[in-house]
């Protein structure tokens, strides 16, 4: 069959999405499916793939866009999955894009795949009122999806749940999100950048937006206090720094970071680290790259629990889970740094974790069974 993947992002666009786009479709393709990728055009050139046709279309996600899409599609003809990456967010018209939530009601009869990356922005007490039209909005838009699609997919529990209460017989599966970042099985312990050679070093792999320097801001005085601990930024990681040493400018000298960087780029810097401390609003969950990523690492990961975390990430050893409190997370680094071969074992089953359940040879393969089944269906109706 023909994979017709649809999304608003893709290299050489920066974005979560715009990279698992990259390897899904490079995945199939060595699969040895035939994969077409629909995103808008690039100001720079897009990457190649190998086995893979890259249609650039216009940059704004209006009528142009989609009659673009359109027609681009009428010459492939052929029985095909169009594949589609939902994030209300990523397709323009200040995230409310209906237009292209009823294109795809104009496909329903096709083979409409469509991975759920995220679903809709959140009812919250005490938001601004036009966030809560915003949500209703996104309902909205999920609702029409689901019902256009043949069969969905998403990455984590809560997003199937918020589905199955907007359709509630929809075919939705768990597609869990592997990661953007590859690494090499046989390197070595990779260069820390300003820092002198350290044995205890604790690396964050972040965009460091707000909700996540927060979040740290309350954490590393505490981790640093006292300790022989250094800290590695893997990410953009120096406006977090100037901020935090204005605050603190006793820690300065303990920070250092790689810069901004591509995903292919980053896996030699978590060889550097120790230890991998990963903090989330909510506490940890499946949904966050950067977490899959450190799984997929196979260095020891610190982090906390919280309403979004599932039962695949609090069971099995497979993170170092402390309470959601400073002091609790310096112990449990601490402990991981003293005892080398309990954070041997942690990094082993993360990593055995992300193999079984995320990497993408498992999500290929899932795919590729769904649209077996489909088929199935159809030639015995």
């Amino acid at each position: 069959m023909q994979w017709h993947i649809i999304t608003g992002e893709f290299p050489p666009q920066r974005g979560g999405v715009s990279d698992y786009t990259f390897r899904l479709a490079e995945g199939l393709s060595e699969a040895g499916e035939e994969v077409h990728v629909w995103t808008p055009e690039a100001t720079e050139e897009t990457p190649a793939l190998e086995g893979v046709e890259i249609h650039s279309l216009p940059r704004r996600f209006g009528l142009r866009w989609l009659r673009a899409l359109d027609q681009g599609l009428a010459a492939h003809p052929d029985e095909r999955i169009l594949l589609v990456q939902y994030v209300p967010h990523m397709y323009g018209w200040k995230a409310m894009n209906l237009a292209f939530c009823c294109w795809l009601a104009r496909h329903r009869g096709s083979n409409v795949f469509v991975m759920f990356h995220e679903v809709a922005y959140p009812f919250k007490t005490g938001q601004p009122w036009k966030h809560h039209f915003l949500a209703a909005v996104h309902r909205l838009m999920a609702w029409i999806v689901l019902h256009s699609a043949k069969h969905s997919f998403t990455s984590i529990e809560p997003y199937r749940n918020l589905l199955s209460r907007l359709r509630p017989n929809a075919r939705i599966s768990m597609l869990r999100l592997f990661s953007n970042v590859p690494f090499d099985k046989h390197a070595g312990r990779g260069p820390l950048s300003g820092f002198i050679e350290a044995n205890s070093v604790v690396g964050i792999f972040s965009n460091f937006s707000s909700e996540i320097t927060g979040l740290l801001e309350d954490t590393l005085p505490t981790v640093l206090e006292d300790s022989a601990i250094q800290i590695f930024l893997i990410g953009p990681g120096s406006g977090f720094i100037q901020q935090f040493s204005r605050k603190y400018p006793r820690f300065k000298h303990r920070f250092s970071t790689s810069g901004r960087l591509d995903a292919l780029e980053a896996g030699s810097y978590f060889q550097a680290c120790d230890v991998l401390l990963q903090l989330y609003p909510g506490g940890v969950c499946a949904a966050r790259g950067t977490l899959v990523a450190a799984l997929a690492s196979g260095i020891p990961v610190v982090t906390t629990a919280g309403p979004l975390t599932e039962p695949l990430l609090r069971h099995g050893g497979v993170l170092a889970l402390a309470d959601p409190n400073a002091v609790s997370i310096r112990g449990v680094i601490e402990e991981l740094l003293a005892d080398p071969a309990l954070a041997g074992r942690i990094g082993a089953a993360g990593k055995q974790l992300y193999e079984s359940e995320f990497d993408v040879p498992v999500t290929v393969e899932m795919l590729r069974q769904t649209a077996r089944a489909g088929r199935r269906v159809a030639v015995n109706q």
